[in-house]
């Protein structure tokens, strides 16, 4: 397991340096690297942000705060959507 460990580290600094030599600059590199990640933990599906929070409301104890901060919701949607629900059950 060792070598293949050592075996990548030494494949990288060898793709960088060819990286570094046809004139890609180390910030270029750390953001195209950095893009790649994000992309691809991004997710193309996204829940409603509103049924999203009201399966937070139904399914957790957080607070309006957090669920408001989560689902990028303002915190006075949140608490409507609270007493919406509550009128439903």
């Amino acid at each position: 397991m060792d070598s293949f460990i050592l075996h990548d580290k030494v494949r990288r600094a060898e793709a960088l340096r060819e990286a570094q030599a046809r004139g890609l600059d180390a910030e270029e590199l750390r953001k195209a690297v950095t893009a790649s990640v994000t992309q691809a933990r991004a997710s193309r599906r996204r829940m409603n942000p509103y049924r999203h929070a009201a399966a937070l409301l139904r399914e957790t104890s957080l607070s309006f705060r957090e669920i408001a901060s989560i689902t990028g919701l303002d915190i006075y949607a949140v608490v409507g959507l609270k007493l919406k629900l509550r009128a439903t059950s």
